[in-house]
């Protein structure tokens, strides 16, 4: 039981973060993305979207949480309205392997 109660805390944080990127997203889309983005995740998503390097000044919120939504399966037609959390959850994750995979890169190669 202590150990459920342990991944339920992990589970509840990780469903917090994707709510809170939900939110923000939405209300606040100027904002730069670096307020909730760490550097390697917001300039490994914007490598691996728009292969090529990431601008020197973080894009805005908004664009960014597009983005990751993107990268998770959300489509951004007209009709679709805006990015729900299962996007953006999915779009986290492969954005955090992105990040690894590119600090692993730079170790290994000397980038």
């Amino acid at each position: 039981m202590e150990r459920l109660e342990r991944l339920l805390v992990i589970y509840f944080i990780i469903a917090w973060r994707i709510l809170h990127l939900v939110t923000l997203g939405q209300e606040c889309p100027g904002l730069p993305c670096d307020v909730v983005f760490d550097p390697e995740e917001w300039q490994a998503a914007w490598m691996v979207a728009h292969r090529k390097k990431p601008p020197p000044e973080p894009p805005p919120l908004g664009e960014m949480v597009r983005l990751v939504a993107r990268l998770g399966g959300f489509l951004g037609r007209k009709s679709d309205g805006k990015p729900g959390p299962k996007a953006i959850w999915e779009g986290m994750e492969k954005v955090r392997h992105y990040a690894v995979g590119i600090e692993v890169g730079k170790a290994v190669y000397a980038i």
